[in-house]
């Protein structure tokens, strides 16, 4: 006897065609849902980034300044 074949070990049984079919089909699955997800996230942030950029600046209310001293009596003391 050779001894490659009495260290062979024996190759496990193969899964069926309709079990690996199975297997890729829920695979393809999964990933269309998450292309799908991802393009839907996509055109969202396009459209919230879009509204953003139309809406331009809005004016914001300034509050009201009051002036304190004026320089015009600094000056005129100085002379």
């Amino acid at each position: 006897m050779n001894t490659t074949q009495t260290s062979r070990r024996t190759v496990p049984s193969q899964v069926s065609a309709s079990v690996r079919f199975a297997t890729a089909v829920a695979i393809a699955a999964i990933l269309a849902l998450a292309w799908i997800g991802a393009e839907h996230e996509s055109h969202r942030a396009v459209q919230t980034a879009t509204a953003a950029i139309s809406r331009g600046t809005v004016p914001a209310a300034q509050p009201a300044v009051e002036i304190a001293n004026r320089r015009d009596a600094a000056s005129a003391s100085r002379i």
